[in-house]
């Protein structure tokens, strides 16, 4: 119950702090179509998330009520950024245009369910040539990208290969980088600041790909 509190409190000061910014839920739910309903309740009606990540193993039955409202964006999980990703992720499947990898065939599935285009999908950034194919497959999808940092995932290859032709559509996640990290020599040693700098230094760096493969804001 602790921990549900603090979630509370999370979500409570960033709307009352950044009421524009968009506060993602990475749940990972993912149930059968009769229970999933609750699940998608739960997290848009009383937590009030904006976008959630989901599991799609149980199949399209168990993801439709999440996509119902084209308000509420839908990352599903497609090919992550653990090792053990690939023992299931990476088997090869056999579709009607030939055998393929199950990330790419799932990516395929979510490009023909996106049909309120509010789906995007969970990218691992380790693994920056399948983040590619499946930019390939999927040239308009948002791509939510965990790895960079904590789980060495190189930032520019992901940036580079999950950005869109006009190198947007590419949410580049930190978490443990930013939540865990350690004060600079010499600068302040509150854990908010830290944070802070964390979180400023990588959106520069990100800034920095961009704007060097002619993609910059400005």
């Amino acid at each position: 119950m602790d921990g549900l509190r603090a979630l509370e409190g999370t979500i409570d000061h960033i709307r009352k702090a950044a009421p524009n910014t968009v506060i993602l839920g990475d749940a990972k739910r993912g149930d059968i179509g009769s229970t999933a309903p609750a699940y998608a309740k739960a997290m848009f009606q009383v937590w009030g998330f904006d976008a959630v990540t989901v599991n799609a193993w149980g199949g399209y039955d168990g993801l439709e009520p999440f996509l119902e409202d084209p308000a509420r964006g839908v990352f599903i999980w497609c090919r992550g950024s653990n090792p053990g990703s690939a023992d299931l992720q990476d088997l090869t499947v056999n579709t009607l245009d030939g055998p393929i990898p199950l990330y790419q065939h799932l990516a395929r599935s979510a490009d023909g369910w996106n049909r309120n285009g509010n789906i995007g999908l969970v990218m691992g950034a380790t693994n920056p040539d399948q983040l590619a194919d499946v930019r390939s497959l999927c040239p308009h999808m948002p791509l939510l990208i965990p790895g960079v940092g904590a789980q060495g995932g190189d930032l520019a290859d992901a940036v580079l290969a999950g950005m869109d032709r006009n190198g947007r559509r590419a949410l580049i996640n930190s978490s443990r980088g930013i939540i865990y990290a350690r004060p600079e020599p010499g600068g302040s040693q509150d854990f908010a600041a830290a944070a802070r700098q964390a979180a400023a230094r990588l959106r520069d760096q990100i800034n920095r790909i961009l704007t060097d493969a002619g993609k910059g804001w400005l």
